[in-house]
């Protein structure tokens, strides 16, 4: 479609700094706000200036937060509809996705109590049903409306920049659940798709299936969850200073440290992880990646270290997660419940095994992993060293 010629076009986001682009202070702030900017940069060719007392760092700092403000207001207008459209085309799905593969279940509608001392002949009126998942406290999580979820993403600053750089793609994660709960589920769900002719590799090959596990899991994951053994969010792949928060902590309402920038500010639906990952899942192979609007792919080949590092500190990749267990396995299942098949299938050699670096096993210092194995016929939660280093290890990064 050809550009409206007519039509305001909005400023360039190049450089957002008031004090740097004197374009941006002209569009948003007006005369006034130029006549600050020349005087503040000791600009006296208009003889109005010489009038005016000199600006105080203090308004200068005004100045500049006004106009990031107005910035802020016209880029999360400008990007609303798309997050809108891109939220409405894959909500419904999802969630159907999840009650097929048993992660969100009804709760129980209760019957309300009635005080007539007759009996009514119409049927007893109950209350609306609520769909959910129940976490290791016990508590019954409602799912994040539509609405919601689409608010949380327009609160992220530079979201249009990740879905231009190709998250696109919906995740709910019914985080709170056991982990042991969505690994048997899982487990489960890849039977069935055997059974139905419908377990296929990346390329669309069919897969042989060990039945007996068809989902194999390091031992350390059994009750890691709800025991602590398992941390969120570290900072640091270190036994005594990773300063990650367990589940417990975080379904109770404790936030992640803010010192990783590759952290959520704050967590709005409590038991659930809303996330953006790429459309293709797979993990290339160094040296077999691309770029895209300013990203390059996290290709295979470095450490965890190096990964954690890199989300922390590098601003292509900024406001990225690195993924949990619940967040794999929920991606896994649905991922197998909508094209039938497996996701980090790494002796395909064009996919890699994924390094989980949103998590941490502090006790014995490994970093969980995951793929599906061809050898063992089966998927596989796996652990290593934070400082291995494999050409056929690698991270994805994901946007919540």
């Amino acid at each position: 479609m050809l550009p409206n010629p007519f039509q305001k076009q909005l400023p360039e986001f190049k450089d957002t700094d008031p004090l740097k682009n004197r374009e941006i202070v002209r569009e948003l702030l007006g005369p006034e706000g130029v006549h600050k900017y020349r005087k503040i940069l000791g600009d006296n060719s208009d003889s109005n200036l010489k009038r005016q007392k000199e600006v105080s760092k203090e308004d200068l700092l005004a100045m500049a937060a006004e106009a990031r403000s107005k910035i802020d207001t016209l880029s999360r207008d400008s990007v609303k509809p798309l997050i809108e459209r891109l939220v409405e085309r894959q909500y419904n799905s999802q969630i159907q996705s999840l009650q097929e593969i048993g992660f969100l279940e009804p709760l129980v509608p209760q019957k309300k109590k009635s005080f007539t001392f007759f009996k009514s002949k119409e049927p007893e009126e109950t209350t609306p049903e609520k769909l959910g998942a129940t976490d290791i406290l016990g508590t019954f999580r409602e799912v994040p409306s539509e609405e919601a979820i689409k608010n949380h993403f327009l609160s992220i600053p530079n979201i249009k920049q990740k879905i231009d750089q190709g998250f696109t793609r919906l995740l709910i994660v019914p985080f709170g659940t056991s982990l042991d709960t969505l690994r048997s589920k899982t487990g489960e769900l890849i039977k069935k798709h055997k059974k139905a002719n419908k377990l296929l590799a990346e390329d669309g090959s069919s897969l042989e299936l060990d039945t007996a596990t068809p989902l194999w899991a390091w031992d350390g994951y059994n009750n890691a969850d709800k025991s602590g053994a398992l941390v969120y969010y570290p900072e640091h792949f270190d036994k005594e200073n990773h300063n990650g928060t367990t589940k417990t902590e975080l379904l109770s309402g404790a936030q992640p440290s803010q010192a990783n920038s590759s952290t959520p500010n704050t967590n709005p639906f409590p038991g659930y992880r809303i996330l953006l990952i790429q459309e293709d899942t797979q993990i290339p192979r160094e040296g077999k990646g691309t770029a895209k609007a300013g990203r390059d792919s996290l290709e295979a080949g470095k450490s965890p270290n190096d990964y954690l590092e890199l989300l922390k500190t590098d601003q292509s990749y900024s406001k990225e997660l690195g993924l949990t267990p619940e967040d794999w396995l929920t991606l896994f299942a649905t991922n197998l419940t909508e094209k039938n098949k497996v996701i980090n299938d790494w002796q395909s050699n064009k996919d890699s095994i994924n390094y989980l670096v949103g998590s941490y096993f502090p006790g014995s210092d490994r970093v969980p992993r995951a793929y599906w194995g061809r050898g063992g016929r089966r998927a596989r939660l796996d652990r290593g060293g934070p400082a291995g280093v494999s050409g056929d290890f690698g991270v994805a990064g994901a946007v919540g």
